[in-house]
């Protein structure tokens, strides 16, 4: 009789052996917390646990689990999908007991406890969004936190039990995905700049997948390619190319697969300060592993077109006035020897107006013709907060010499944001690039300051408070001459200003007024005269008049676009 109770129980030990499970418990609010498992065959598989609601007038706390497939990223089971969980309408904990038919294959079990508010989850109701930070402490102050913790903290857990189902660690699964990726950006938490090139020596495909946060006129968290050349984007996450990624309806995800021409490419992820891996104040996607992006070569051909980044010599700013701070004008000389195409990139920042406030520009250093200027009808959104804006034109320079110049207010600039930063906020400020590599000899820089520009005639220049400046010149014959006047005036009256007189007449022959000036940026004061007149021979003498305030470096409101022209200068034309 013993031998065969001790034979029967060696038959049920195989069976005893191979059922197993992976459980995970103790799930508190903002938290969520993952398990691997793998299934040696098709098996069904039993999951149970308890869930929970809670509520607290409109605010919303549900506690809640789901799988993944390891390899496809897709969701093999979640509670959502469970009649009776949806059909729940009480706060408290509830249970579930259901089994399920899974393929053989590594797959990702989840549990979480976040803030369900403006999801629909919940038989239809939908509630007014919060902080998840808010939420909880609405939900559980400091003695129902205790509740909680005493009553629900042992009760919450789900469990996976099946034949055939083993253990596995999750960086085991997520290591083996990335596997063969060529960019990988995963786990991105909050405020990140995430960049890696690489190079393409054929057409080549490329599988992408991406998850980031975004609504339909913003996106937050996300993916861009630009050729590393030419800096033209070739690819780029957005509300419309994206889906439901689960969890908050923010959350966005990507799966597609691009063709991309022989070259070199950068990708680029950026985050904001909010609503990253780790850290979430919604719902988290149902992938939170792969918060980020990662890019596979589509198959083993396409593989071998592959190489480590080569960069172009495009690929670095022939000027590069960038990163620039609060209250700064900035500028640099470029020399071009023979006529080029370049590529102008200016990232600055617009008034509630839509009137610039940051932005960039560029002069002939001999004529101060502007060559080209940002211009708020022509920028476009350069993400973050709305008065970031972006420019980038193509424009050919003639052989010659110019000046870059960029100027910011005294707020909202690289690294002293006052609202949501630009996507590329390193670029803030203006820079320029060759189009291509052979126009990079092409071109030097230098100093502004040292600059003499041989067409300058006579000139008075960064004039100060209460100054009164005379300079006097001399023509041969009639000539035709550019006059710039930089100078300030309100209700149609000009403060500092210049003017020219004939001195072999006693006539004065030209004068700055309000009527006859600009708008010259900056403050709604600064007013500019840049236009050509014809002098007849003649001796000459310019004279500029300040009054006690608002002058170069003593402004008492913006500067103009061009301070150091703050004065009167008489150009050759």
């Amino acid at each position: 009789m013993k031998k065969i109770w001790m034979s029967a129980l060696m038959l049920l030990l195989p069976v005893m052996a191979w059922s197993q499970k992976v459980e995970i418990n103790r799930v508190y609010p903002e938290e969520i917390e993952a398990k691997g498992f793998t299934l040696s065959q098709d098996a069904s598989v039993n999951i149970k646990g308890s869930g929970a609601v809670f509520t607290d007038d409109w605010k919303t706390l549900v506690f809640y689990g789901w799988i993944i497939d390891s390899d496809s990223r897709e969701v093999v089971w979640h509670l959502f999908d469970e009649r009776g969980y949806r059909d729940l309408d009480r706060e408290g904990t509830y249970d579930f007991n259901v089994d399920v038919e899974l393929k053989k294959g590594s797959y990702e079990l989840y549990f979480t406890g976040g803030n369900g508010n403006g999801n629909g989850w919940n038989n239809g109701r939908s509630f007014s969004a919060s902080s998840l930070g808010d939420l909880v402490d609405a939900v559980f102050d400091s003695r129902r936190r205790s509740k909680y913790r005493d009553r629900y903290a042992d009760d919450l857990y789900i469990s996976v039990e099946s034949s055939g189902l083993k253990s596995a660690k999750m960086d085991d699964l997520i290591n083996a995905k990335l596997e063969g990726s060529i960019v990988s950006f995963n786990r991105v938490r909050e405020d990140e700049d995430l960049e890696k090139g690489f190079t393409l020596t054929a057409e080549t495909s490329l599988d992408i997948y991406a998850i980031g946060e975004g609504r339909k006129r913003e996106i937050f968290d996300h993916v861009w390619i630009h050729n590393a050349a030419n800096r033209e984007r070739v690819f780029e996450m957005n509300y419309r190319n994206t889906e439901f990624a689960g969890g908050a309806s923010k959350n966005l995800s990507l799966n597609e697969t691009i063709k991309l021409p022989a070259g070199s490419y950068i990708v680029t992820y950026v985050s904001d300060d909010s609503h990253s891996y780790g850290d979430w104040n919604a719902l988290p996607p149902d992938d939170p592993e792969f918060w980020g992006v990662t890019i596979w070569p589509s198959t083993d051909a396409d593989r071998r077109n592959v190489t480590d980044f080569v960069k172009p010599k495009t690929a670095t700013p022939l000027v590069d006035l960038t990163q620039v701070r609060d209250d700064e004008l900035v500028s640099e000389g470029l020399k071009v020897t023979s006529d080029i195409e370049v590529r102008v990139l200016c990232l600055g920042e617009a008034s509630g107006n839509d009137e610039l406030v940051d932005y960039g520009w560029i002069v002939n250093a001999n004529t101060r013709k502007k060559v080209w200027e940002m211009d708020s009808w022509d920028a476009e959104y350069a993400g973050g907060a709305d008065k970031n804006r972006m420019q980038q034109d193509k424009i050919t320079l003639p052989a010659g010499e110019y000046i870059v110049y960029y100027v910011t207010d005294d707020s909202h600039s690289y690294r002293d944001w006052n609202a949501d930063r630009p996507y590329e906020d390193d670029l803030w400020g203006i820079s320029i690039w060759a189009t291509n590599d052979a126009d990079v000899s092409k071109v030097s820089t230098f100093e502004p300051s040292g600059f003499k520009s041989e067409n300058v005639i006579a000139e008075i220049s960064m004039v100060g408070n209460d100054e009164y400046i005379k300079r006097n010149f001399e023509l041969d014959q009639d000539t035709k001459v550019r006059v710039i006047g930089l100078g300030e005036g309100t209700d149609y009256e000009m403060h500092d200003f210049g003017y020219i007189k004939n001195m072999d007449t006693g006539k004065i022959v030209w004068e700055m007024r309000y009527r006859n000036s600009e708008y010259g940026g900056g403050a709604r004061k600064n007013r500019e005269f840049n236009e050509t007149i014809t002098l007849e021979k003649g001796n000459y003498r310019i004279v500029y008049e300040s009054d006690g305030s608002h002058s170069y470096r003593r402004w008492n409101d913006d500067a103009p676009r061009d301070p150091e022209r703050w004065g009167i200068t008489i150009l050759k034309n």
